[in-house]
Parts: structure tokens; C-alpha cells; sequence
């Protein structure tokens, strides 16, 4: 139980800013800390289920809804799947061999490409949030996206081969109890979309299916680019996530 106490900490402690006990990186502390990154989804998801309801309880506008929706996430995890996503495009957009992408991503410096991609991602994620406002169901639908992305990223850095034999991903998925890693992680993701398809049966089948679409492409590009998994890639891949659940919300709105 201690075990996975410190696993529960060393996870929020890791991939968010809440504010949670301080507990030692070590062998113990890191060996479940990938079991319960779903459930840093899991708090973002419920912050934004509240701020949905506080705002048709309000009546606030469409604007300050999707504001609240984009950077709640941000303010939640502190941005670090952000970042992931900003070096990775940075990185794959350079067009250069797989280890000078590496070296563009190991880069302190943001770059062009990573500037122009998370400026698109956020206008997309305003966007599609503002578009969501008027079908709050749908905002729970993606509100229980978080927890999934996370199922998938979990199940990716203890899967999928190693980039580099250096940063957090390979530390934490060499510590880590892989096998029990792949299982929770993936029944993270059958719970996301066990809620998801309760909401709405089509919208739940659209945001599934596509998700495990998502998930395919990225597992051939990010060996083909890349050689294998890294932080960053594994950031990528929940920012890549949450837009799919989040566009998918609003499909299922418009359909609905």
C-alpha cells in the first residue's frame, strides 16, 4: 500500500501543479508512478465538468466557457504535455535524420515551427471549446477525454522502444511495473470510453474509434521519426489526444 501511495504522489507530483506531499524519485516511489497518471486526467477532467457547470449556472458567455476550458488543463499540469507537443513539432517538422530531431527537441530554445503549431493547437482548442458550450453533455464527454489520453500515454512509454537511452520517459518506464502498467492503463481507456459511449452511444463510438486511429498513426510516426518514445513524444501524443476527444464532443453535439 506505502508503494502505491508514493506512486499516486510521485505521479501528480510529476505531471501536475497541484500542490501534493513531496516524496523521493526512487525504485519504490516510480515502479507504479505511470498506474495513476490517468488519474492527473481524471482531477483535470472533473475541473473542467465543474467549470461547465458553474458557467450554464452563471450563464456566462461561450468565450469565457472555452477560455476556461483551455486553460484550466494548462493551469492543472502546468503545461508539460504542452511543452512536449511544442518541442515534438519543432523536431518533426525540421525534415532532418531521427537523431538531429532528437537533438531539436533536447533544445532549450523554442523554434518557428513550435511557435506556429501551438498557436494553432490553442486556436483550435478555443475554437472547438466555444462551439461546445451549447451542449454541456458533450462537455462531460470530453471532460472523461483527459483520463483516456493519459490511459494511452501510460500504455505508450512502457510499449513502445526507447528513443534514447537518457530523459524522463526512459526513466520512468525502466522503473516501472510494465506489465501492470499496460493493464490499468488500458483499463483507464476502457473506462474513458465506457463514460464516453454512456453520454452519447454515437459520439462515445466516434471519439473510440478514432482515438485508437490516433494512437496507430502515432506509434508508426514516432518510430519512423523519431526511433521509438521520448518525454516529449509522450506529451505529444495526450495534446494530440484531448483535440481528438474535444473535436469529437463537438461532432457529437452537432449530430445530436
Amino acid at each position: 500500500m506505502k508503494k502505491l501511495w508514493r506512486g499516486l504522489l510521485t505521479a501528480f507530483s510529476m505531471y501536475s501543479a497541484l500542490p501534493v506531499p513531496q516524496v523521493e524519485w526512487n525504485a519504490d516511489s516510480m515502479k507504479y508512478a505511470l498506474c495513476f497518471f490517468p488519474l492527473v486526467g481524471a482531477a483535470v477532467g472533473a475541473l473542467c465538468g465543474l467549470w461547465g457547470w458553474l458557467c450554464g449556472i452563471w450563464g456566462l458567455s461561450a468565450f469565457l466557457y472555452a477560455g476556461g476550458m483551455v486553460l484550466i488543463p494548462l493551469l492543472v499540469t502546468g503545461g508539460i504535455h504542452l511543452d512536449g507537443f511544442v518541442d515534438t513539432s519543432d523536431g518533426l517538422h525540421s525534415h532532418l535524420e531521427p537523431a538531429r530531431k532528437l537533438e531539436i527537441m533536447k533544445d532549450p530554445h523554442i523554434g518557428a515551427f513550435g511557435v506556429i503549431r501551438c498557436g494553432m493547437y490553442l486556436l483550435a482548442l478555443f475554437a472547438l471549446a466555444g462551439a461546445l458550450a451549447e451542449t454541456p453533455r458533450m462537455g462531460l464527454l470530453y471532460a472523461a477525454g483527459f483520463m483516456t489520453a493519459r490511459g494511452f500515454s501510460a500504455f505508450a512509454i512502457v510499449t513502445f522502444p526507447a528513443a534514447k537511452n537518457t530523459g524522463l520517459a526512459r526513466l520512468f518506464a525502466d522503473a516501472a511495473q510494465k506489465k501492470t502498467v499496460r493493464v490499468v492503463g488500458m483499463l483507464f481507456v476502457l473506462l474513458g470510453f465506457g463514460v464516453m459511449m454512456r453520454l452519447d452511444i454515437w459520439a462515445g463510438l466516434l471519439a473510440a474509434l478514432g482515438s485508437v486511429l490516433l494512437y496507430g498513426w502515432f506509434y508508426r510516426m514516432s518510430r519512423r521519426e523519431f526511433g521509438g518514445i521520448t518525454g516529449d513524444l509522450a506529451g505529444y501524443l495526450v495534446c494530440l489526444m484531448e483535440l481528438w476527444f474535444l473535436a469529437a464532443a463537438v461532432l457529437g453535439g452537432i449530430l445530436a
